[in-house]
């Protein structure tokens, strides 16, 4: 029994013996081949080297050309066009730097100063950096600080003691400021129509004084409307005879903006004709809207083009705007304040930035302003 089983194990470890032999020689055995199989994962892997090698060269390349494209856009920038409503800093570029020199402009809504023509990187940079002095100087002047002398000089002037005493003249628009009048200008007064008149006259001389740093304006005193609609009523030719060439030194119609004071129910707001822009626009310190007011201003130019120059123009397409973002009034009795500095910024071209807390500080400097018959 024993010797049999031991047969039968013999046999099978003898047939899978066998198996194995014919199993691995149906299998071409040959070194060569294996020796060519080698060689090709060798050649593999070189060939993802080289091609790793030559992107990582192509990538340096083209980082090279675009560094080398950068440059030479810093060294001549291409010429940009302006959004066309800052001409007042176009003017002022030009003159300040030059027609030869790069003609830098200044985009208000984008905050970039673009090149206009092409330059060296020395005069773009000398160009760039002096309109950008004039900027800020722009942007700073309608806060800056009273001195102290000019402080001692305001609070003289509204003493109790000076109330009755003639203060400032002024030859061209007849307008006489005594201490009472002047006063007004005092914390929770009202603004009165002198000082108003005066102060809008004095903006008319600091453009004459200056006319490529400000819009041409026009600024109509706090009569003009009131005798536009004298009765309730529109009337022409009660104004007529206000905007003549020989009186203003200039044509109306060539004006870029023309202010009109609006005064109704113990509040001062401000119209807008603003030919730039094609645009009537009004500007309430406590949001308020007046369609009629707009309605008015928009017959009343087209009556004066007609008037003035014989020609017929359309304003149906012109916007009418309740300017909403603007600085808003807090209280009950600065709205003639709002109002100056509503007209004092966009002469310069300024977006509104201000707000109530600015109020005293306006106050000071207006009466300083008059006080010496020169607004800056």
């Amino acid at each position: 029994m024993m010797a049999a089983v031991a047969t039968n194990r013999k046999n099978t470890n003898l047939q899978a013996v066998e198996k194995r032999k014919r199993r691995s020689s149906d299998k071409p055995v040959s070194s060569c081949n294996n020796d060519s199989s080698t060689i090709s994962r060798h050649s593999a892997a070189r060939k993802v080297s080289i091609g790793r090698e030559y992107h990582t060269r192509c990538r340096g390349s083209l980082r090279f050309k675009l560094l080398v494209r950068a440059s030479v856009s810093k060294r001549k920038p291409k010429p940009r066009d302006c959004c066309g409503n800052n001409e007042e800093i176009n003017r002022e570029a030009s003159n300040l730097f030059g027609r030869s020199k790069a003609a830098l402009r200044f985009d208000r809504d984008d905050c970039k100063i673009l090149v206009e023509k092409d330059s060296s990187t020395w005069g773009v940079r000398n160009c760039y950096n002096n309109l950008k002095a004039s900027l800020l100087r722009s942007i700073e002047e309608p806060f800056i600080p009273l001195k102290e002398e000019e402080l001692a000089e305001v609070k003289t002037a509204f003493s109790g003691r000076n109330r009755m005493k003639l203060l400032v003249s002024h030859r061209n628009s007849n307008i006489d400021i005594c201490g009472e009048t002047l006063q007004c200008l005092m914390p929770t007064r009202w603004l009165n129509d002198e000082v108003i008149n005066l102060y809008l006259e004095l903006l008319k001389e600091r453009e004459a004084r200056d006319p490529q740093k400000y819009f041409k304006c026009h600024f109509f005193n706090t009569f003009f409307y009131i005798k536009l609609v004298s009765g309730s009523c529109y009337n022409y030719q009660a104004v007529r005879r206000w905007t003549t060439k020989r009186k203003l030194g200039y044509d109306l119609i060539d004006c870029d903006i023309i202010f009109v004071p609006i005064h109704g129910c113990l509040h001062w707001t401000l119209a807008v004709i603003n030919k730039r822009e094609c645009k009537f626009q009004y500007l309430d310190s406590l949001t308020g809207v007046n369609p009629t007011v707009l309605n008015d201003l928009a017959k009343y130019l087209v009556d004066e083009v007609k008037d003035k120059s014989g020609q017929n123009i359309d304003v149906s397409s012109w916007d009418i705007e309740y300017v909403k973002d603007l600085p808003r009034q807090q209280n009950g009795y600065d709205c003639g304040m709002f109002m100056l500095k509503y007209i004092d910024f966009y002469s310069r071209g300024l977006r509104l930035q201000f707000s109530q807390k600015d109020m005293p500080y306006f106050r000071l400097r207006t009466a300083k302003e008059i006080l010496r018959l020169r607004a800056q």
